[in-house]
């Protein structure tokens, strides 16, 4: 029986993806596009046709039958001047997510979807007028009402991604304690939350209806990204009202994945931090022997 074939859109240094393909090189046929590689393929786009080339395939619009969008990145442009550098950064995405964006079969999951999914804003107003439990929060670039947040223990989170890349390379900002505000914020928004204590945080899983909650144990009470090695691991059930919540928003945002994380008070409520629609999964995977890779597969041959 003939694979079905299956586009990742995703850069080079991504694992997930080699994983994957390497995992079930004999359920799929896998065309891999990194698109900080992006002069290593041809891209063809007509009036009713696109088609992707390497130096061992071509794939086209009719051939794929689905698409995994995962995490592309963009090329190393220091050969050209930096004047340039935006515009072929926008026509490098607007090729990719164009395509994307109009294949008509499955897509985990659309640009188009993401964009308006991950933004923090669009987030913050969906839960509050769905009557999930959040921390009070602000969101914007008034520096009086953003010092207000200091006279109670407040964290300060990225707004997006929290990545830069400058003179000394990559910079990553994550949530931290917030400390107040001096300088002028008129073009530099923050992203304010009162902290409330945990039990622990859980990190929500979800492939269409399989769910995979995960309670996460660490040292660090701030953001549990910053400290992995200390990471204790348990795989729990969930309050059903909180299942049902997250169900309702993946219909509402048009999600088939997605990776919700959540605190747990002393008190046993949870508390709705945010959802990732393109998060990171394999290290739960490889952690608890679990199968998220393989109902992520089944969803883009099914």
């Amino acid at each position: 029986m003939e694979l079905k074939k299956i586009l990742i859109i995703t850069s080079s240094i991504d694992e997930t993806a080699s994983y994957i393909i390497r995992k079930y090189s004999d359920l799929a046929d896998f065309f891999r596009v990194n698109v900080d590689k992006f002069s290593e393929y041809r891209f063809c786009i007509g009036n009713d046709d696109w088609s992707i080339s390497d130096k061992y395939a071509t794939i086209n619009s009719e051939n794929i039958y689905s698409i995994y969008y995962r995490k592309p990145m963009l090329p190393d442009l220091r050969i050209y001047d930096p004047q340039y550098h935006l515009l072929i950064q926008r026509d490098i995405i607007s090729i990719i997510n164009g395509i994307v964006d109009s294949f008509h079969g499955k897509v985990i999951t659309k640009p188009s979807i993401l964009r308006k999914t991950e933004n923090k804003v669009y987030q913050m107003v969906y839960v509050s007028k769905h009557g999930w439990n959040i921390p009070k929060s602000y969101i914007g670039n008034d520096k009086l009402i953003s010092n207000e947040y200091t006279k109670s223990l407040s964290i300060i989170k990225p707004l997006t991604t929290g990545k830069t890349y400058g003179k000394n390379g990559w910079e990553l900002y994550q949530t931290n304690i917030f400390r107040g505000i001096e300088e002028d914020i008129d073009l530099t928004p923050v992203y304010l939350q009162h902290y409330i204590p945990k039990q622990y945080e859980v990190r929500i899983t979800i492939i269409a209806k399989e769910v995979y909650a995960v309670r996460i144990d660490t040292k660090n009470k701030i953001d549990w990204r910053l400290d992995y090695q200390n990471h204790k691991y348990t795989l729990i059930a969930c309050p059903e009202n909180v299942i049902r919540k997250c169900y309702q928003m993946m219909t509402d945002f048009n999600l088939i994945f997605g990776a919700f994380d959540f605190i747990v008070t002393p008190e046993n409520e949870w508390i709705f931090l945010e959802v990732n629609p393109n998060g990171q999964w394999l290290w739960l995977e490889q952690s608890l022997s679990l199968d998220i890779s393989k109902k992520i597969l089944d969803n883009l041959i099914s």
